[in-house]
C-alpha cells in the first residue's frame, strides 16, 4: 500500500551554486575548429560563424530510477522508489526520495488515524541510502532513463523545487498518492504524458487494489488479514496500468516497457540500461496471490471446535472448561466488537478506501454481546434472552455477507474471512442455544 521510514543523512547541495554553474558555462562560447577555418579560407568561401558551443540544459545530467524490493517491516511490504540525478558537470548527486515520514512527529498517530498522514520529499545521499537497504537485504534495481537533455533539465528542476522546504510536504494517501505514483506523475510531467498515454487504458486483466496488497501480503498472514480486513468495496474496484503504479515494482516494469517519441519524431525505448545495484537473499515477490479460503476455513472451524469442546465441559461442569469458555468467549467478542465499531468509524475519516466495509457483517459491535453471554455461561451455567439474541443475530448477519458475496454487483472480495466467521459464529450460536438451554440451565456449585 508502499511506505519508507528511514530518513538518512544526505550531502548538502547549493542548489543556486549548482545553478550559478550552469549559467556560467551557458555564457562559455568556443572558437571555430582550426582545420575547419583554413579550409574555408582554402576555398574562398565566407567564413561562417563560431559555432554554438553554449552546453544544452541538461546534457550533462544522468537519471536513474531506482527500485527498492520489500522488506520485513509494514511499511516496507510494498518496496519503495527513488529517483537519482547526477551532474557530470558539477558533481551534484541527489536520491529524490517522496518516502520521508517521522513517528516521532507532532500529532503522526491521530493523523494516520484520521487518514491525513503528511510526507515529505528531499535529496538524499545515494550511499547511505543504498547501505541501509544493503544492511536491510533489501534488493535494488537501477534503471537509467533515455530521456532527452531539456526533460532532464525539467526534471531537476520540479524534484528540487518540490523538495525546497515550503514545498516538500505532501498529503499521504496508501493508493492514490505515495512515493511511487509521486515519481510516476514527475516522469509523465517530463514526458509530456506518454507513460499515461500508453497505460491508462481500459484492459481485461481484472487487476484490483486488493490483488496487489494480498500477492505482496501473501508471505504474512498477520499482515495479510488486517489489511483484508479493514479494505472495503473499493479496494475491488479494477485499475489500470497507470493506477497499478502505486507499487513501485509495477512503475518499474512500466518504465522498462515504454517506448517513447523524442522530439525529433524518432521512437525508442525509454530505458537505456538497467543492472541490479544491490543484490538480496530474498525470494522475488510472488507473481500473484494465493488463495486462502481453505486456510482461512480450517482456521475457522478448529475455532469452532474449540468453542463446542469447552461449551460440552462447561455443561457437564468442568471448572477448567467454564474458564477456558468465558475466556475464548471474551477474547472473540471484543475483537468482534473493536474490529466492527473501527469498520463503522472509518466512515468518519478520509480512509476512504475503507467506506461501506461489508465484513462489519461479520465481526459487528454485536459482539460485545457475544462476550458478555459467554461469560455469564461460564460463571452461572445460564443464558437470557438477549444472550441467545446476541449469538444469534451476528450469525444471521454472516449470512448476509455470503448472500451479498453471491451477487456480483455487492460481491466484496472478502471470502475468505466469511469462510472463517461461519463455523465461529456458528458454534458459537450452539453453545449459547443448544448445550446451555435456558429451561434446562446448570447451576455451578
Amino acid at each position: 500500500m508502499v511506505f519508507e521510514h528511514r530518513v538518512f543523512k544526505c550531502r548538502a547541495v547549493a542548489v543556486v551554486r549548482a545553478a550559478g554553474i550552469v549559467v556560467a558555462l551557458g555564457s562559455l562560447s568556443v572558437m571555430p575548429l582550426p582545420g575547419a577555418a583554413q579550409e574555408r579560407a582554402n576555398t574562398g568561401a565566407p567564413e561562417a560563424p563560431p559555432p554554438d558551443a553554449t552546453p544544452i540544459p541538461g546534457e550533462t545530467l544522468t537519471v536513474h530510477l531506482l527500485t527498492i524490493g520489500p522488506g520485513d517491516g509494514v511499511e516496507q511490504l510494498f518496496g519503495h522508489n527513488v529517483l537519482l540525478v547526477r551532474d557530470s558537470a558539477t558533481g551534484y548527486e541527489g536520491a529524490f526520495n517522496y518516502g520521508l515520514f517521522s513517528f516521532e512527529e507532532s500529532g503522526f498517530l491521530l493523523n494516520f488515524l484520521r487518514g491525513r498522514m503528511m510526507y515529505r520529499v528531499a535529496p538524499m545521499s545515494l550511499d547511505s541510502s543504498l547501505a541501509s537497504y544493503r544492511a536491510d537485504d533489501r534488493r535494488v534495481w537501477a534503471q537509467e532513463l533515455d530521456l532527452e537533455p531539456a526533460a532532464r533539465a525539467e526534471l531537476l528542476d520540479l524534484l528540487t523545487t518540490v523538495s525546497l522546504p515550503e514545498n516538500s510536504r505532501y498529503r499521504y494517501e496508501y493508493f492514490l498518492n505515495n512515493c511511487s505514483t509521486k515519481l510516476r506523475d514527475a516522469l509523465d510531467s517530463v514526458l509530456d504524458g506518454q507513460l499515461r498515454a500508453a497505460t491508462d487504458i481500459p484492459d481485461d486483466r481484472g487487476i484490483t487494489w486488493r490483488s496487489h496488497t494480498r500477492r505482496l501480503t501473501g508471505n504474512r498472514l498477520f499482515y495479510y488479514t488486517g489489511i483484508d480486513l479493514l479494505l472495503g468495496p473499493r479496494g475491488d474496484e479494477e485499475t489500470t496500468r497507470w493506477e497499478e503504479m502505486w507499487v513501485p515494482m509495477q512503475l518499474r516494469d512500466a518504465v522498462g516497457a515504454l517506448n517513447v517519441t523524442r522530439s525529433d519524431g524518432s521512437r525508442t525505448r525509454l530505458v537505456s540500461s538497467e543492472a541490479v545495484w544491490v543484490e538480496s537473499d530474498r525470494e522475488h515477490e510472488p507473481a500473484a496471490s494465493r488463495s486462502m479460503q481453505i486456510l482461512f476455513l480450517l482456521f475457522g472451524s478448529a475455532g469452532g471446535l474449540v468453542f463446542v469442546m469447552l461449551g460440552r465441559g462447561a455443561a457437564r461442569g468442568s471448572r477448567r472448561s467454564r474458564f477456558g469458555l468465558g475466556l475464548l468467549g471474551c477474547l472473540w467478542g471484543v475483537f468482534c466488537f473493536v474490529a466492527g465499531s473501527l469498520l463503522i468509524g472509518m466512515h468518519w475519516t478520509d480512509h476512504e478506501f475503507m467506506y461501506w466495509n461489508q465484513n462489519v457483517l461479520l465481526f459487528s459491535p454485536l459482539g460485545l454481546g457475544v462476550a458478555i453471554g459467554l461469560v455469564r455461561i461460564s460463571r452461572r451455567g445460564t443464558t437470557g434472552l438477549w444472550d441467545r439474541r446476541s449469538a444469534v443475530v451476528p450469525l444471521w448477519l454472516v449470512a448476509a455477507a455470503l448472500l451479498a458475496h453471491l451477487i456480483p454487483p455487492l460481491r466484496q472480495g472478502n471470502l475468505e474471512l466469511i469462510l472463517f466467521a461461519i463455523p465461529m459464529h456458528a458454534a458459537v450460536c450452539w453453545v449459547v442455544i443448544r448445550e446451555h438451554r435456558k429451561e434446562n440451565s446448570l447451576i455451578y456449585t
